[in-house]
């Protein structure tokens, strides 16, 4: 019997070998192209992680600075601590509880950690510590060459660690970053610049799966991030924060103040701050006291720990927010000067007009109170925004009209948001053109309906002064590279013209007379030219009457002909008993811009009369012998009153109150002390009055009956202006002679 195949058998079974073939090749090409083409990210990574093993080399953020290129916040250079515990198994294991005992002592980290990690011999990096510092280093070096240890087993790779060197000075503006890149401020903000590029050790795997040695390693640098130069300047920035620290101090503000100080002319920021605020070095910690007696309080209260820790997150993160962009509030009677200056460009009013005002307005039924509950009777335009009469705007709104009252809502910027580079900038919240009644429209117009962020409203103040330009307000001038080079830089941005220069130019004139009539507002300087206006707003949607708490506002230019900055302070919520604007925020300003103006080489300019008023310097005198008459003439030379006390036979002056140098007021009182050197000086004492609540001259009849110089500060040129804070306490025993500071403020709308 034949049993070879036929031909027949012989081509089918060719045939289905081919067909074997061409399947199985079919099959290689299609996974073939799933591997290189359609899941090769996929797999390359894969294949990676068999074959390599890597480590992240953070990347040192850019530094901040603020425009004199004063520091705001770098980058120290620390060290990441690392083992490789496929090394110490390759090259030294008898060495392993050794290495992580001694490790352990220097580093602080627990000796059963270490001896865990390095279990896993297949791992080549392991972080041991983060951020050790150059001592640590130096020990753990000394540590590896004592010890004749392999370099490869333990190793610090530079790394840098966020430092704020001003602590909480601007918190709110220039924020934090946490390792996720997640955070708050112009370090959130400009995080694609300041961040850098982070770069890679990456180590080669054997086929076996095991670390090469060190050799095969392969080293990508980091590359540091950009620079930022601000337009903050350092030194505004700390009298803004000093004195608004202050008025929330003095008035127990509850709900923070924020304070802003813009270019006028350019939009550029050189002041924002909100307090209290935080320290970016410990954002975690709540600053705000109130909100540590807060949180103890529900805790005595035995409240559950899930709840506190809910709290103390919710406050953790209002203390993140930056008030003046984050935050909106009802602006009060400073919205006024949005009002007149629209109503002035349509000529719906003009300066000739008069309004006459009982102490409430009638709309349509809603009873709309003034500030003053006797009226103002009848007042110009001019008298209407000096007296900030409620009634009079009710009036004024209405000739503006529901149509051009929004246009000019819009035009000054308050329907969108600045533009201003900082995160989370809030948006206005603000009654529509189409649901705006007759009442809307009057409440709207002296500031008490909308509610817009502090930003807005300064940008719209400087708009109405400035010439009439919205400006896009900004905080980074530049931003350079780790070689000092350019790379972007900022320039003034018009959004839109939004009145004429000609209406502008009336508007300065009638809010600097607002500041200098009667004597000087709490915004008053002798020498300067100042413009400004206060606002007073009810939280009436929050508290309701019953309850109610104010918002205290104040916003003000200087130099009131031609202004180059304009600044804004919001009190939020004083429960002091003052609770105008005039009152509470106004001395915040006067108090930065006399601190500030010569700083920012804007000199006073005094009238003869108001340099015949300044005050003096107290002259040397102790040592001269009497008879010489040489001391009670440098006295009266200077301007001042001697007091001789004690014999003038055979003495000179052993004394003078007040010292040598201290500043006083023209024309006051210095007590000479004379002795021939044989007995003890007597000195004499005065007990300090309580000035509080009294006028200027109430209190400078105090002062003289308790043989005490008066400097009067604040609104002391105003009569009605009464004293709310003193250098000296009251009761207290002083030398006779001494000077006492006593600020003076008018407390009401008009401030």
């Amino acid at each position: 019997m034949n049993l070879s195949p036929t031909r027949s058998m012989k081509n089918r079974i060719f045939y289905v070998v081919l067909i074997g073939v061409l399947i199985a090749a079919v099959y290689i090409a299609l996974k073939l192209f799933d591997v290189s083409v359609v899941n090769n990210e996929m797999f390359s990574a894969a294949a990676s992680k068999q074959q390599q093993d890597s480590f992240t080399i953070k990347a040192s953020r850019g530094t901040i600075y603020d425009r004199n290129n004063k520091v705001l916040v770098q980058s120290n250079t620390v060290w990441d601590v690392i083992i490789s515990p496929g090394d110490i198994n390759e090259y030294e294991p008898q060495n392993r509880d050794f290495i992580c005992k001694g490790l352990s002592e220097i580093i602080g980290v627990k000796y059963q950690t270490l001896v865990d990690a390095c279990s896993d011999t297949d791992l080549r990096y392991y972080v041991a510590k983060r951020g050790v510092d150059r001592t640590t280093v130096e020990k753990i070096n000394d540590f590896i060459s004592k010890n004749d240890l392999k370099s490869v087993s333990i190793y610090t790779v530079e790394s840098s660690t966020r430092s704020y060197p001003n602590k909480d000075l601007a918190a709110s503006v220039l924020g934090f970053v946490n390792d996720n890149d997640e955070g708050y401020g112009l370090e959130m903000y400009y995080n694609d610049y300041l961040k850098g590029v982070d770069g890679r050790i990456v180590s080669v795997k054997d086929a076996n799966g095991d670390a090469m040695p060190y050799e095969y390693e392969t080293r990508y640098p980091a590359q540091d991030g950009d620079s930022l130069i601000l337009t903050l300047d350092e030194t505004l920035q700390y009298y803004l924060e000093k004195n608004l620290e202050l008025t929330v101090s003095q008035h127990k503000v509850e709900n923070r103040s924020t304070g802003i100080i813009m270019n006028a002319k350019t939009g550029a920021i050189v002041a924002m701050a909100t307090y209290p605020g935080y320290d970016p070095n410990d954002p975690s910690y709540l600053f705000f006291e109130k909100d540590r007696k807060l949180l103890a309080q529900m805790s005595a209260d035995g409240a559950k720990e899930e709840e506190i820790e809910k709290k103390e997150e919710e406050l953790r993160g209002h203390q993140w927010l930056n008030k003046a962009v984050s935050e909106i509030y009802i602006p009060g009677s400073v919205f006024k000067v949005v009002t007149c200056s629209s109503a002035l460009e349509e000529e719906a009013v003009s300066l000739n007009d008069t309004f006459y005002c009982s102490g409430v307005a009638d709309v349509e039924g809603t009873l709309i109170h003034c500030w003053s509950a006797g009226g103002h009777g009848t007042s110009t335009l001019t008298e209407a925004v000096i007296r900030s009469c409620n009634p009079a705007f009710v009036k004024i709104g209405q000739a503006l009209g529901v149509e051009k009252f929004c246009k000019y809502f819009k035009a000054f910027g308050f329907t969108e948001k600045t533009g201003i580079d900082l995160p989370s900038e809030a948006s206005a919240l603000y009654v529509q053109p189409d649901n705006m009644g007759i009442v809307e429209l009057s409440s709207s117009a002296f500031g008490q309906t909308n509610k817009v962020t502090p930003i807005q409203m300064v940008t719209a103040v400087a708009a109405a002064v400035n010439g009439g330009k919205l400006l896009t307000p900004y905080l980074v001038d530049k931003i350079i590279d780790s070689e000092g080079n350019v790379i972007k830089s900022t320039e003034p941005v018009v959004r839109r013209q939004v009145i004429s220069e000609e209406t502008s130019a009336t508007m300065r004139e009638i809010l600097e007379t607002v500041v200098n009539t009667n004597g000087g507002s709490n915004a008053y300087m002798e020498g300067y030219s100042i413009g400004g206006k206060s606002g007073t707003s009810e939280k009436l949607d929050e508290y309701g009457y019953d309850n109610m708490r104010y918002v205290s506002t104040f916003c003000a230019f200087v130099p009131a002909t031609d202004p180059e900055y304009v600044m804004l302070v919001v009190v939020d919520e004083p429960t002091s008993g003052y609770i105008y604007g005039s009152a509470v925020a106004a001395p915040v300003v006067s108090a930065v811009f006399k601190e500030g103006l010569e700083y920012l080489n804007i000199y006073p300019q005094y009238t003869a009369e108001e340099l015949a008023q300044q005050d003096v310097t107290v002259p040397p005198v102790a040592g001269y012998d009497y008879n010489s008459i040489r001391a009670e003439a440098l006295i009266i030379g200077a301007g001042l009153q001697a007091e001789i006390i004690g014999s003038t036979e055979g003495t000179s002056v052993a004394a003078q109150i007040p010292g040598p140098g201290t500043l006083m007021p023209y024309g006051g009182k210095v007590l000479l002390y004379m002795s021939d050197g044989s007995t003890d000086i007597n000195y004499q004492f005065s007990t300090v009055p309580d000035f509080t609540g009294m006028t200027v001259e109430q209190a400078n009849i105090a002062a003289a009956e308790a043989g005490l110089n008066l400097s009067v500060a604040g609104a002391g040129g105003n009569a009605s202006a009464q004293a709310i804070s003193q250098s000296l306490g009251s009761g207290s025993s002083v030398y006779k002679g001494s000077v006492v500071e006593v600020t003076f403020v008018v407390n009401n709308e008009t401030g």
